[in-house]
């Protein structure tokens, strides 16, 4: 993938200067020895300095470098989940960009599994107090992936106004976050940033100063000294580089000029921030449509913001398996409402369709459930109706279920279903896949929840937040109310994180619901579904062919969704 027309100037982003394994010869030991001698003592060409001079920039430059694809999605999975810790934490209840918001972000970027995410913020020689200093190899490393990974995600955030909004907010405050940690720990960074950035702002001079006194004090929101203001610097800039200060009121504005002291100099280097981004986003867009000549990236960029960052629950994380007998009484307590309102179907009806049966089939796979005793399980229970006798299940059904362990079709081995998927799912009629929170009528979710014996207030605090489309924290909600205890990763994304963490607070179904007096409306990452619209068209077209789906069986419709016709 080439980023930019500057040909002359690619560079493979797994060269000796960057990451990856550099192809060695025993002829050019020498000149490697010598280069990382230079980089040791930061001798480096004036090119390649001139490229990152700081640990943090406005990304006003596309990077010209060829990468792998698989570098390409690795990079901009990195990246979203970076921004999806942020938005995690934004949700927390914590003070944004205190010191409890700052540590927690930190903490998780840090401890990420499979893989650090540390780069993202070790952009400089030294980021935080008492930490090591970091070898000028590898913060230069980690600006050159920052600088690659922003622009590949924002190919797949362009699209839409929504789209934009989101990315901004986060890269915004993921840019804070920087500034914070460099203003303490190395300033010198941020003298190089607004110096490459152009961001050359002047103080008044002293006559100037003075002669506002009264009322560069008096718009100060916080409070100023006599001593504090002589020893303030102030800059003169046009009042719509500063909308932020100016809605709060703490900045004076004079003929359409606002001065801004010193200690705020963030707000203002932030609003340029945004600016710049979202222009520079909805450029993007339009060019977007030449992405369409190479097919190999047009689904991972349209795709990416419904990609699923969370821990993998492929396999069985449970402590020992699960039986098919146990699978009605763990639904009381254990199951999100998604899964227990498809065991309930199968309690009542016998049966499942297709959609269904995927979706809660590869549930009960991550949850423990084998191959065998799945096929006993919805076995005994599709033979229960009359027009269902033991050979139609296999010649109808079994080949979906060992579809799903990977034994037949494409034999793959498929992971459960997360939040976001579920989400975005279209439910016909007679259905009962999908979330219910997105997908059923606010008077069917009110029965449902009320079935575990919440109180109203706790019922009606969780409907506010469905009807507002926060699905995933309404289930969160829903989490804390029925298990007296939040999560510990304070949000919802796939069903089998709330079962796990259920069986570890609840026992594994055993007892009676109870009921909590204070349930918390936060603490849970919504991965909000962006493409509502685009939903809402697909279902309008999965309509007409519901029919013909119905009257397939388990081996015609897992062929289609193998051959790429649904």
């Amino acid at each position: 993938m080439d980023f930019g027309a500057a040909a002359g100037a690619n560079r493979s982003i797994g060269s000796n200067k960057s990451f990856g394994t550099p192809t060695r010869n025993k002829g050019a030991a020498k000149t490697i020895r010598g280069e990382r001698n230079l980089l040791r003592g930061r001798q480096l060409d004036a090119g390649e300095e001139s490229k990152y001079p700081s640990g943090i920039q406005l990304y006003l430059q596309p990077p010209t470098m060829d990468i792998s694809l698989e570098m390409f999605e690795d990079l901009a999975v990195q990246r979203l989940k970076v921004l999806r810790v942020f938005e995690k934490q934004n949700l927390s209840g914590k003070n944004k960009f205190g010191t409890d918001w700052t540590d927690a972000i930190l903490k998780e970027l840090r401890d990420t599994k499979p893989s650090s995410l540390k780069q993202f913020f070790e952009l400089a020689e030294r980021v935080e107090t008492g930490a090591q200093k970091i070898l000028y190899e590898d913060y230069t490393k980690n600006r050159e992936v920052d600088h690659v990974s922003h622009f590949i995600l924002r190919l797949a955030y362009c699209r839409t106004e929504e789209l934009r909004r989101w990315f901004v907010s986060h890269e915004t405050d993921l840019f804070r976050l920087r500034w914070g940690l460099m203003k303490d720990n190395c300033p010198e960074e941020l003298t190089n940033f607004m110096t490459a950035s152009g961001l050359s702002y002047q103080p008044i001079d002293a006559q100037e100063k003075e002669k506002l006194r009264d009322d560069l004090i008096a718009s100060a929101g916080y409070g100023m000294s006599t001593t504090k203001f002589d020893n303030e610097k102030f800059y003169k800039v046009p009042w719509t580089e500063a909308v932020d200060l100016v809605r709060v009121r703490r900045v004076l504005i004079k003929g359409g000029m606002a001065y801004i002291p010193s200690s705020e100099l963030l707000s203002l280097v932030v609003g340029v921030f945004r600016a710049k981004l979202s222009h520079n986003l909805v450029l993007t867009c339009r060019a977007l449509p030449v992405l369409e000549e190479d097919t190999r990236l047009v689904n991972l960029v349209q795709n990416l913001d419904k990609r699923y960052t969370g821990e993998d629950y492929g396999a069985n994380k449970t402590a020992g398996r699960v039986m098919p007998q146990e699978i009605d009484q763990l639904s009381k307590r254990n199951f999100p409402i998604c899964m227990k309102s498809m065991q309930e179907a199968i309690n009542t009806t016998h049966h499942i369709k297709y959609k269904a049966r995927l979706q809660y089939g590869l549930f009960l796979k991550g949850i423990g459930l084998t191959l065998e005793d799945a096929m006993k399980f919805f076995r005994g229970e599709f033979t229960k109706r009359t027009d269902v006798d033991v050979d139609k299940f296999e010649k109808e059904y079994a080949y979906g279920i060992r579809y799903n362990y990977g034994k037949e079709g494409k034999k793959k081995n498929w992971q459960p279903y997360d939040c976001m998927r579920i989400i975005m799912e279209t439910v016909g009629a007679g259905e009962n896949h999908g979330c219910p929170f997105r997908h059923h009528e606010a008077k069917t979710i009110r029965q449902r929840i009320e079935a575990y014996d919440l109180k109203k207030d706790e019922v009606d605090t969780i409907l506010k937040k469905v009807e507002e489309g926060h699905f995933q924290i309404a289930c969160g909600m829903h989490y804390s109310a029925v298990h007296l205890k939040e999560l510990t990763t304070g949000s919802v994304s796939h069903p089998n994180q709330w079962y796990l963490e259920s069986r570890g607070l609840g026992g594994g179904g055993e007892g009676g619901s109870k009921t909590n007096k204070h349930i918390k409306t936060v603490h849970a990452a919504v991965y909000n579904s962006q493409a509502t619209q685009s939903t809402q068209d697909s279902q309008m077209d999965s309509q007409d062919d519901q029919s013909q789906l119905d009257m397939m069986d388990d081996t015609d419709l897992i062929a289609a969704m193998d051959s790429g016709n649904m």
